[in-house]
């Protein structure tokens, strides 16, 4: 079975509902992760989701402009909650960090830890033939970097944190850690173990 849909699908409707376009892509994003790309068409997003095929191929010409919708909304699922992580200054940012871990370990058993990590599965299902979305999940950790680099260095300021510490090789570490939690996680079937690794991280920067 291909991976793509090909470009001349249904006649477009004319109906721009924007909120058929986030059904499909919010019905879309779960599938990819519990079935795999590959596995998933776009009638089977038409029928799950509810949504007509002809408001699906008017907002989205192939699969692949589906993928790369998916991506974006779990991006700015990801972001939205690191923005307000930043901003609750009066918080810790121990604190901060354990809440952002426990949204994250509801949302891989909220999933049936199918996709424990949205980005790295998706990474690995995408065809070649769609660069654009590997480089917007490149991109998406490139830019996390810098942001785990100001909460870090909020813990400095706060002396939180030992003053030794780095905040931007700290930063680059703490990513490399939580992906790793997050794939032990899902392949153990326990959200514990991205608690306590990030516990434990957090116990090294004192």
């Amino acid at each position: 079975m291909t991976n793509q849909i090909s470009n001349t699908g249904p006649a477009k409707s004319k109906s721009t509902n924007p909120v058929n376009r986030t059904k499909a892509v919010e019905v879309a994003a779960q599938l990819f992760l519990r079935q795999g790309y590959s596995y998933v068409s776009m009638d089977e997003v038409v029928r799950v989701s509810g949504v007509s095929k002809s408001n699906i191929y008017y907002h989205f010409k192939n699969k692949e402009e589906l993928l790369q919708a998916v991506v974006q909304y779990w991006i700015a699922q990801y972001e939205s909650e690191l923005y307000l992580l930043l901003s609750q200054r009066e918080r810790g940012v121990e604190e901060r960090i354990y809440s952002f871990m426990a949204l994250l370990s509801a949302g891989i058993e909220g999933r049936n830890y199918e996709g424990s990590c949205p980005f790295v599965t998706l990474y690995m299902q995408t065809p070649d033939s769609a660069p654009q979305v590997k480089e917007s999940i490149s991109r998406f950790f490139r830019e996390l970097r810098p942001m785990v680099e100001k909460l870090f260095q909020q813990g400095l300021d706060r002396g939180e944190f030992r003053k030794e510490i780095e905040p931007g090789p700290a930063a680059l570490l703490f990513i490399a850690a939580l992906e790793g939690s997050l794939i032990l996680a899902g392949t153990a079937r326990d959200v514990g173990i991205i608690e306590q690794s990030a516990r434990t991280f957090c116990q090294m920067l004192r």
